[in-house]
């Protein structure tokens, strides 16, 4: 089940090449270039937001940072008592059209994939460890899915999960996040820390509460505003530096991805309506 956050735009964009160029809407970059930015997150009760009282025993840290970023879509799909394992199999149905196809076609629209869940694999006596390749298979499925249909991939991230305060778990969880941090890259990176948010800000043993979720927020609206773009800017070049993926150039503006100003008329082809002249 997915919720969408969209609040309409009230101020005004900050930049020109916000009204242009691929790389930012809003103050997020437009990864695949489509004109607006779109981040979609994808987990378990955290995600969704179980135990936010300010909201109804939903909305979480997704909420609050939606209201932050005021021109962006995010979408939120948690399901309370997800496992990794489970969502191998249902992303694999949902891109194939007999499970969720919503959730297939927000991912398909997204920038960038949050990939905050594993806390419940724990139940199941499966190792920290083969969550992790759960975790990986996720991403590998995301992104190979979303290739197949759109020619782009997403950048999908994978987060550090808030410890658990159940003895057991919470030690379990805390070897999941030390193996999520290890193997993140470049282009696969797993540097959002939710596990910063203290315990003490948890109603039971794994969902924050409302002060709780304002934490997790505010380390999330920091992460997008601070190391996404940089991740961002890794995961899609932009060699010429003149606001055009190049990616896309050629493809989409009929640019050229080594020369700013494809038409010689003095305006970065990022910022001008008519880059190659016509």
């Amino acid at each position: 089940m997915r919720r969408s956050f969209n609040v309409l735009l009230v101020l005004l964009l900050v930049g020109a090449s916000d009204a242009v160029a691929c790389p930012h809407r809003g103050g997020l970059p437009d990864l695949n270039c489509d004109g607006a930015a779109k981040v979609a997150v994808v987990g378990d009760s955290v995600v969704y937001g179980r135990g936010d009282a300010a909201h109804g025993d939903q909305g979480g840290y997704v909420l609050r940072t939606a209201q932050r970023f005021s021109s962006a879509t995010f979408y939120n799909h948690g399901v309370p008592g997800k496992e990794a394992g489970l969502l191998v199999r249902d992303l694999s149905a949902a891109f194939d059209g007999t499970g969720d196809t919503t959730l297939a076609d927000d991912l398909k629209s997204s920038d960038v994939v949050f990939l905050d869940i594993g806390r419940n694999d724990w139940w199941t006596k499966t190792t920290p460890l083969a969550t992790w390749r759960n975790l990986k298979r996720c991403r590998e499925i995301i992104q190979a899915r979303v290739l197949a249909a759109t020619g782009h991939k997403p950048l999908v991230i994978t987060a550090q999960m808030v410890l658990a305060n159940r003895t057991g778990q919470g030690v379990w969880v805390k070897e999941l996040d030390t193996i999520i941090g290890q193997k993140g890259t470049a282009l696969a990176p797993a540097d959002l820390r939710f596990d910063l948010v203290s315990k003490k800000l948890l109603v039971d043993a794994v969902h924050p509460s409302s002060a709780g979720y304002d934490a997790a927020a505010k380390i999330f609206i920091q992460y997008l505003r601070v190391l996404y773009p940089q991740h961002a800017a890794v995961f899609r070049k932009d060699a010429d530096h003149d606001g055009l993926y190049d990616e896309f150039e050629q493809e989409k503006y009929g640019t050229d991805p080594v020369d700013p100003d494809t038409d010689d008329d003095g305006i970065l082809d990022g910022l001008d309506s008519t880059p190659t002249g016509t």
